[in-house]
């Protein structure tokens, strides 16, 4: 039998071709043909039609399988369809609006190679790219440390942002011991996920950035920043607090800090696109009982209130 691939790059695909093509070629371009055979590409299509990756993996001498789904599958549905595809030891999770950057895998590759006996997961750095590949900056981890279970928790739930999906690469075993992406947590299943694999397995921290994340309009986090996710999120923490890993002054602590940031950066993403009322519906999340309940952010109070004033301005203007 052939030796199982060392990596899997999954890609959930719906009704974005360009990016899928994009996202492909950043794999196929970036080793020779006789790197490929460690790594496996699993497509899972969840778009209306199917898309032609032949081509797009006319040079890809490893596995490779495309799937398009008769019926639609759904966010969550179709990222499990296509981890429940992979093969490889480890898997990287790569949505069609990300690409991995030109020397991303061989990064990878070199750091599971050195380091994938030791440890479970791996967080690595992006950059942060606009719908034009514009990078509006960079997310790198300071340091290349393992962070235990109570440390990788901390960071988790204290920065909203703390791991962006491609980025994170985990061992496969790791599905089976802790599950699959649960649908019940809806646009932050992801995050409940990275709860789970950093309490069982912490995290290993690797300052070299490897793959684009991309933002824009058409976002789905775009339509987080409503009640209803910040219910789910205290649905998480309560999760968080069964696991008795942090003190409940520390995770409250910890809800704070992440309740602010997450209302702040949806505040400014619609600030910044000039959707005045959008943006004011955002911020007045901070009006929520359970919010108000957490008490103030020290770490994001300056923001709060110079967020809050421009607000208050645009008010008095218009």
């Amino acid at each position: 039998m052939a030796q199982a691939p060392l990596l899997s790059i999954c890609i959930p695909a719906y009704n974005r071709p360009q990016g899928l093509a994009q996202a492909v070629r950043s794999v196929v371009a970036a080793l020779p043909p006789e790197s490929h055979d460690p790594v496996e590409v699993i497509i899972i299509d969840d778009s209306a039609t199917p898309t032609a990756v032949e081509d797009l993996l006319a040079g890809w001498s490893g596995r490779w399988h495309y799937q398009h789904n008769a019926q639609r599958l759904g966010m969550v549905a179709n990222w499990n369809a296509s981890l429940a595809q992979a093969a490889g030891e480890f898997i990287l999770l790569l949505h069609d609006d990300d690409y991995l950057l030109p020397q991303g895998i061989t990064r990878i590759l070199e750091t599971l190679i050195q380091y994938g006996s030791q440890f479970e997961v791996f967080l690595f750095g992006v950059h942060l790219v606009d719908s034009h590949q514009r990078c509006l900056r960079r997310q790198i981890p300071r340091q290349q440390t393992w962070l235990s279970p109570a440390q990788a928790l901390r960071q988790l739930l204290r920065h909203s942002s703390f791991v962006r999906f491609p980025a994170l690469i985990w061992r496969r075993s790791l599905l089976e011991e802790v599950g699959y992406f649960d649908p019940a947590y809806g646009e932050a299943t992801d995050l409940y996920q990275w709860l789970r694999f950093f309490a069982q397995k912490g995290v290993y921290t690797v300052p070299r950035a490897t793959a684009a994340y991309t933002i824009h309009d058409q976002a789905l986090t775009m339509g987080m920043f409503q009640a209803q996710t910040l219910a789910t999120l205290g649905n998480i923490f309560a999760a968080a607090a069964n696991l008795s890993i942090l003190s409940p002054v520390e995770l409250r602590q910890c809800q704070c800090d992440f309740f602010h940031q997450f209302i702040l950066a949806g505040t400014w993403r619609f600030l910044r696109r000039r959707q005045w009322q959008r943006a004011e519906a955002v911020y007045q999340l901070f009006d929520l009982p359970e919010v108000i309940a957490l008490g103030r952010s020290r770490r994001w109070q300056g923001w709060r209130w110079l967020f809050g004033a421009w607000l208050w301005l645009l008010r008095r203007v218009n």
